[in-house]
């Protein structure tokens, strides 16, 4: 059972050769040809009655963390088979409740908890077996699956979302995952420009791959400008000392899961690197990290859902869309200025990262060289990743931010 679980965290399938009409069915990597990684249908908003437990302590939990109650009612909450949900959609509601009462439970103490209880420990173990997913809190868990719509005749904005399950709960942790959400949602148009793009790079089309990479750019701009009104309504203070902690990994030597073995655990915690987002347009650009940086994106990999992981890898084993520009800009210029602007438009958005993660983390913390949740060096990080970013473009002089 535990070998199984600790499988999650391993290195990407070996690469096979490249097919383009692999990626034409969206559904076999978990994705979708209207919400691109989030889920067809909205998140389940209730499990079945035999789950009544795990949602009365969920929806209590701003209450016990703030009464320092909740490793008793973890204790009470009984151990329920998890063969009782009966759809993928139940299957990752449960995941998302007893994954965030697992990292509360961990962290809402004044000291950080060594055991989780059989309550929890058992049906985090197998719900993420189930889903090929490490047994702790991730991206997917936090994001994808938490969140439902105000109004069902609008789309998954930012003004028209709210998060199903958070820990304090209060307006600036909303916003947060608010903001997370929409930014999946606004990548969507681009995953299916990715499609087209490999499919049209692979026949010579070049108006084909220069109106996918038109729409990557305007996805990447959206997906900036939602990143960049993080501020209006998450205060860094806020973030960094009542949310930032349950996003943690387990603390050293491990966490032990009660009812799976005695054997302390360690597993990352959740991360934005987790988001196959970025990666995304990683792939199909052909940036290229130093080795420690990619190493560490691709560990990230491990925590994301396994359809979302092949995605990332098919795209990558495609030829050289960089290359395929190059050869042709020239005679094209219309193509190469297409994809500088998309190279851009994602140095842009790595920027915006970069200054809010300066703010909101470096800013508040008294550590000179202070971590992700993923546990990488957060300005070794973003310097690469945005220099890395710069590297691909073809002819155009890409901006460059002051570092920090």
């Amino acid at each position: 059972m535990a070998d199984a679980a600790s499988a999650s965290e391993g290195a990407p399938s070996r690469a096979a050769p490249f097919d383009e009409g692999e990626l034409d069915d969206l559904g076999s990597f978990d994705m979708d040809a209207v919400r691109g990684y989030l889920p067809a249908t909205d998140p389940v908003l209730r499990l079945p009655p035999a789950y009544d437990a795990w949602e009365r302590v969920a929806a209590s939990l701003p209450a016990l963390l703030s009464t320092e109650k909740l490793g008793k009612a973890l204790e009470r909450m009984p151990l329920v088979p998890v063969d009782r949900l009966e759809d993928v959609g139940q299957v990752r509601r449960g995941l998302l409740l007893i994954s965030m009462l697992a990292s509360a439970h961990v962290w809402g103490g004044r000291e950080p908890a060594t055991v989780l209880p059989r309550s929890v420990a058992v049906p985090l173990w197998e719900l993420s077996e189930r889903l090929g997913l490490p047994p702790t809190l991730v991206h997917a868990t936090m994001t994808l699956w938490n969140f439902r719509r105000l109004e069902e005749d609008e789309g998954v904005t930012v003004s028209n979302l709210a998060m199903l399950q958070l820990f304090h709960g209060g307006m600036d942790e909303h916003w947060f995952f608010q903001v997370a959400v929409a930014m999946d949602a606004a990548c969507a148009p681009a995953v299916r420009a990715i499609v087209q793009a490999r499919r049209d790079s692979a026949n010579g089309r070049v108006e084909g791959v220069a109106r996918a990479l038109d729409v990557m750019t305007a996805a990447l701009s959206d997906i900036g400008d939602i990143l960049a009104r993080m501020p209006e309504r998450c205060d860094p203070y806020i973030f960094y000392r009542r949310l930032r902690r349950f996003l943690n990994g387990w603390p050293e030597p491990g966490v032990i899961y009660a009812g799976v073995d005695d054997t302390p655990r360690r597993f990352g915690g959740s991360s934005g690197a987790q988001s196959p987002l970025l990666q995304l347009f990683d792939a199909i650009l052909g940036v290229s990290p130093s080795g420690g940086v990619r190493a560490f994106l691709l560990k990230m990999r491990g925590s994301m859902l396994p359809g979302h992981r092949r995605f990332l890898e098919v795209v990558e084993r495609g030829p050289s869309l960089q290359g395929f520009v190059r050869g042709l800009a020239p005679s094209h210029p219309a193509l190469g200025d297409a994809h500088d602007a998309c190279v851009n438009a994602l140095v842009r958005v790595r920027e915006v990262h970069a200054e809010i993660t300066i703010r909101y983390i470096l800013g508040e913390s008294d550590e000179k060289h202070a971590q992700g949740t993923g546990g990488s060096s957060l300005v070794e990080f973003l310097n690469e990743m945005c220099d890395a970013t710069r590297r691909c473009a073809i002819g155009a002089d890409t901006s460059r931010a002051p570092r920090s």
